[in-house]
Formats: C-alpha cells, sequence, structure tokens
C-alpha cells in the first residue's frame, strides 16, 4: 500500500502501518489517514465545506490525488487521504460549543440535516417496517422496541410544535464518539447548533460517565428560549444510542445481548430527563409522563 499511496499522492513515505482497514503514515511533522471510504456521502460538497473551514479552524484537510480527485480505488476498494495533524487533541465540551456556534456562510443543501421531524419520521416508519420482518430473531429488541419508539413519538411530537423562525444552524456532526470524530470533515453537517451537545450528554451517559454536574450547569448558562427547550428535550428524548446499536446488531457487528447495557439504564436515563423538563418546564411544554 505504500508504493500506492506514494504513486497516487506524490508523497515521499518511508514507513507506514495499518490499523484495521485504514493505513497511518507521517512525513516531517505531519501525519496521515488513508481512509478505507464506504460511505455514500456527497464529497463534492464535504470538500468544499473542508476548503472554507480551514481558513478558520482546524479540521482535517482532505488531499486530492494527483488526478485532482477525492477518491483513489485500489484493489477496488475506496480510499481518501486526510492530514490529521490534531488528531491527538483532547475532545470536551468546549470544543464542541465552539464548532457549533461557528457562523457557515456557505450554501450546502446536501449537508443539511436540521429537518427533524423528517428525518425522525422516516426513521421510526423504516425501523418499524423492519422490525415487524425480523423481530423473532431479536427477542432482546423486540421486548424493548416499543419504548423507544415512545421516546422517538415523544421527540418527534415536540419539533412539530417549533418556531423555526430564530433557530440558529451551526457545525454538527453525524456523531461524536472521540477526538476524531470532532474535525473529520465527512463527519460534518450543517444542523441545529444543540444537536451536538445533546449526543455528547446521551454518549456519554450510556458510556457510564456520570453526566449530571456538566449537563446542570450547561443548561444555566444557556438562556434558551421556547424553541430551542423543546429542540434540546426532543434531541435528548429521541434514542439515538438506541437506534444505532439496533442497526449494528442488526448488521451483525455485535451481539444482541449488547442492548441490555442500555435496557438497564432506563430508570437511570429517565432522571436525566425529568431533570431536563423540570428546568424547562412552562406552560408551552408540558409532557405528562415526565412531570
Amino acid at each position: 500500500m505504500k508504493n500506492n499511496i506514494s504513486y497516487y499522492y506524490n508523497l515521499d513515505i518511508s514507513t507506514i502501518h495499518q490499523k484495521d482497514k485504514n493505513y497511518y503514515f507521517k512525513i516531517a511533522d505531519k501525519k496521515y489517514l488513508f481512509l478505507k471510504y464506504e460511505d455514500n456521502l456527497d464529497l463534492e460538497s464535504i470538500y468544499k465545506l473542508d476548503v472554507y473551514l480551514l481558513q478558520f479552524l482546524p479540521i482535517y484537510k482532505i488531499i486530492l490525488n494527483i488526478a485532482g480527485k477525492i477518491v483513489t480505488t485500489i484493489n477496488d476498494n475506496n480510499y481518501l487521504l486526510l492530514e490529521i495533524n490534531n488528531f491527538d487533541k483532547k475532545i470536551d465540551i468546549n470544543e464542541i460549543i465552539k464548532l457549533n456556534n461557528f457562523n457557515i456562510q456557505l450554501e450546502l443543501p446536501n449537508l443539511r440535516m436540521d429537518n427533524w421531524y423528517i428525518l425522525w419520521t422516516k426513521k421510526v416508519d423504516y425501523l418499524e417496517y423492519q422490525l415487524s420482518q425480523i423481530g423473532r430473531k431479536y427477542p432482546l429488541i423486540r421486548d424493548s422496541f416499543n419504548y423507544y419508539i415512545g421516546l422517538a413519538e415523544n421527540a418527534i411530537s415536540l419539533v412539530n410544535s417549533v418556531d423555526y423562525k430564530n433557530i440558529v444552524l451551526g457545525l454538527s456532526h453525524r456523531r461524536i464518539k472521540d477526538s476524531f470524530d470532532l474535525y473529520n470533515p465527512l463527519n460534518i453537517v450543517i444542523d441545529i447548533r444543540i444537536r451536538d451537545i445533546c449526543e455528547y450528554f446521551k454518549f456519554n451517559f450510556f458510556n457510564n460517565i456520570d453526566i449530571k454536574n456538566e449537563l446542570l450547569l450547561f443548561l444555566n448558562y444557556n438562556n434558551f428560549d421556547i424553541n430551542e427547550k423543546k429542540l434540546f428535550l426532543a434531541r435528548m428524548l429521541f434514542p439515538t444510542y438506541y437506534f444505532d446499536l439496533y442497526e449494528r446488531i442488526i448488521n451483525n457487528e455485535v451481539e444482541e445481548k449488547e442492548i441490555k447495557k442500555i435496557i438497564n439504564k432506563v430508570d437511570d436515563f429517565e432522571k436525566i430527563l425529568k431533570q431536563i423538563y423540570h428546568q424547562f418546564k412552562n406552560n408551552q411544554l408540558i409532557i405528562e409522563w415526565l412531570d
């Protein structure tokens, strides 16, 4: 692979090491990742955003090959090259907020993911149909599924009541699991600015990190209007953590028993939801089961 990368990118590589499906190497003080690309994303929009953001933020740089292409095909596999100089930078809530509040001046409709009502409704409909076809194979999912669909329907109802006129969009991410995700241009989308912070809190909670104090501090610091409160609570209600794991189980990436780690934390997470609800509660935001 070293010779292929050297040829397609005109780089002089001395050593290279492989981790999973990807390759890492260093030239002088620059670090690179030759990433196996298996998604179906709008790479032209992602590249345009990457070039723009590199003027302001330490986003990973997409390197074009000698033909000026984003993707390089080697042995029927697609790859792209990223310069990842800040890969080891620690992720924290302040870094997330900084990116979320970045005022982007580009029109990139294919990267917008702010219509939560449509996206979530389609997802719930698809998952309900899928489970009706394969549910017998997954008893733990079958027995827990309706509860999480109920959470999702609560979230969908909330976002459908939002007035979006003054809602702020910013840089967001498909998911943030580690520091690599934060600056990876393939992971960046344009969405409502509270998306990431909610996913950050949910991810930490279900990875056994105590979020209570940090969540309370965040809620007290931010003066949300009623529409942002609805969106924040909706995003916390929507069980991305469950649906993500569900899809990994269905795709045979992990065993079904992993879903127990989420199911066993139902009561504790409901306490978090109630904490948020009582912080936000007013006559425009009433969810009886959270009272």
